[in-house]
């Protein structure tokens, strides 16, 4: 966070100072959950309705309490500054809205179905030479991480990334009011979260909410072959907008595409340019991560060369379609990272593309956040793999057991396991498993058990 004093913030959040020194440094703010508080001079909000053992703080002191709170149930606090505000949300957002007003960098946002991670990570990694990022840290893109990360800016930091994670409605606004992004990135959208969307109309217009939460004058980078991408309404933005794919439709157009030995090639096209490039990681979804980390380094400065020589040496992503020796010469694909329809498309190709000459097997754990439209979702899904040149299916928990079942009913020729747990399957797979092997694994990062049977898989 930049340095600010006190005095210019109690004007800000326009409080009421009740002791301490007005020259006070803050050197960051937070919202008052112990486990955020990471050094002293912190900027505390303690809102109203809101139970906090105040005794815990005297670790941080000296510290500035703001809030909303009556005095008798602050009378235990031994802060260095206290000041009281009409309403401690109110005095929060003046003061995000202050501090970001001081921010002149670009800021990324990146939201979407599927690749936000990773185009995430590809974008910082291109941009790292040259520039100190401030970045999500992993996948923690709760609406709870946004003003933290936003306090992580200060006067070293040059760009900031920034994924943008959807539970539901509301959460992009949320991270975009924040944020205030300069530059918005939609990778796809797919299904997920039904479950708080309900549909996938719902869905997409939760994932609409960033195109108003870009600043005016901003650029929005979308996918041109996306069709559920293509029904977000674009009305009253007012910015540039960069279509990314492999469309003629496309700014930033990949050609060539092919699989190499940790990764793919292809052809970048951009206003009568060609640029030969490369990315560790497979599938075609890693083109599209890239040419969406790409246009965004662009837009920000990096060359389109110096992005072709800096995209070779990024390091693929653990659990994400991460290629390992495996038990008896086997090879695994370990993609726990996270599940839903669109990547098991995504990682169903990268093992069918990578097992052309071997027998390929695919275990499915089971795909959260789907709501009512759970049991049509995993009928598609059967339908889908029954088309697949899959030789095994290991389907490992209750709703997956059903996935099986469909993929059999319309025609799936492979052999077919099901199981309640990981470890029923163990011996299963020891038989199964040699250097004729492909093993495409496929979960979530919530499922612990599958991802450690992942583990145990590898040679």
């Amino acid at each position: 966070m930049k340095a600010l004093q006190l005095k210019d913030l109690i004007h800000v959040m326009d409080g009421q100072y009740v002791y301490g020194d007005e020259d006070f440094v803050v050197m960051d703010a937070m919202v008052a959950h112990l486990h955020r508080i990471k050094m002293k001079n912190t900027l505390i909000f303690l809102k109203k309705r809101k139970p906090f053992q105040l005794k815990k703080l005297k670790r941080y002191a000296p510290y500035i309490i703001v809030t909303d709170k009556n005095d008798d149930e602050i009378e235990e606090i031994e802060a260095a500054g206290l000041v009281k505000v009409q309403d401690c949300d109110d005095a929060f957002w003046k003061f995000t809205r202050y501090y970001r007003s001081l921010i002149d960098i670009p800021i990324v946002a990146v939201t979407g179905t599927c690749g936000k991670s990773t185009t995430k990570e590809i974008l910082s990694h291109l941009l790292s030479p040259t520039h100190s990022i401030q970045s999500t840290i992993r996948s923690r893109n709760a609406t709870r991480k946004s003003f933290q990360y936003l306090m992580g800016i200060d006067e070293e930091t040059d760009a900031a990334v920034f994924e943008t994670g959807l539970r539901g409605p509301g959460n992009l606004s949320y991270h975009c009011k924040v944020f205030q992004p300069t530059i918005g990135i939609i990778t796809m959208i797919g299904i997920d979260h039904l479950d708080k969307c309900k549909t996938i109309d719902g869905y997409i217009k939760a994932k609409s909410e960033i195109v108003s939460g870009v600043r005016k004058g901003g650029t929005l980078i979308l996918n041109s072959e996306d069709e559920n991408s293509q029904k977000v309404s674009l009305h009253g933005f007012e910015g540039d907008i960069i279509y990314c794919g492999m469309s003629e439709k496309a700014d930033y157009r990949a050609s060539d595409i092919e699989y190499k030995r940790n990764g793919m090639s292809f052809y970048l096209h951009h206003q009568k340019q060609k640029f030969n490039m490369y990315i560790p990681g497979f599938g075609t979804h890693q083109i599209y991560n890239a040419l969406f980390a790409v246009a965004a380094a662009h837009r920000i400065g990096l060359g389109l060369v110096e992005a072709s020589a800096r995209l070779r040496t990024f390091e693929n992503l653990e659990r994400h379609l991460q290629v390992e020796k495996g038990i008896n010469g086997s090879i695994i694909i370990d993609d726990t990272w996270s599940t839903n329809p669109t990547s098991i498309s995504a990682a169903i190709d990268v093992l069918e593309n990578l097992g052309l000459k071997k027998r390929s097997a695919l275990i499915l754990g089971d795909i959260a956040y789907l709501g009512d439209g759970e049991t049509e979702i995993y009928d598609d899904l059967g339908k889908q793999l029954a088309s697949k040149r899959i030789d095994i299916l290991i389907a490992v928990g209750e709703k997956t057991e059903y996935l099986a079942q469909q993929a059999k009913t319309y025609g799936f020729k492979g052999e077919i396991h099901t199981s309640r747990s990981p470890a029923h399957i163990k011996g299963v797979l020891n038989n199964l498993l040699n250097d004729e092997t492909i093993l495409l694994i496929k979960g979530s990062m919530m499922d612990t058990e599958l991802i450690e049977f992942a583990q145990s898989l590898k040679g």
